[in-house]
């Protein structure tokens, strides 16, 4: 099982492989800001990737266009575009 830490406070969550990060964090009391509920158009629930972004699924359409739109660096992703496929450490 994948697992998600945070960088600050220290924690991990354990999920299942290919499970959506952003409903994950939600599933575990996490909050996540987001306006358009995981449609991936509003970018509030943009995280920053500390390790492990080989671990996570390549970007959709929709993240992709909103990334250049947002000028997102390379270490951040959309938590609602996003598939844990391995363990990850998030900020």
């Amino acid at each position: 099982m994948p697992k998600i830490r945070f960088e600050k406070p220290i924690q991990e969550l354990a999920v299942e492989t290919g499970s959506n990060l952003m409903e994950s964090l939600l599933n575990s009391n996490v909050p996540v800001a987001s306006s358009c509920k995981g449609d991936g158009i509003c970018g509030k629930c943009k995280i920053r990737v500390v390790d492990g972004m080989e671990n996570l699924s390549p970007h959709t359409t929709a993240e992709s266009i909103l990334r250049e739109r947002l000028k997102f660096d390379s270490h951040t992703r959309l938590s609602c575009q996003v598939q844990v496929l391995g363990d990850v450490t998030i900020d």
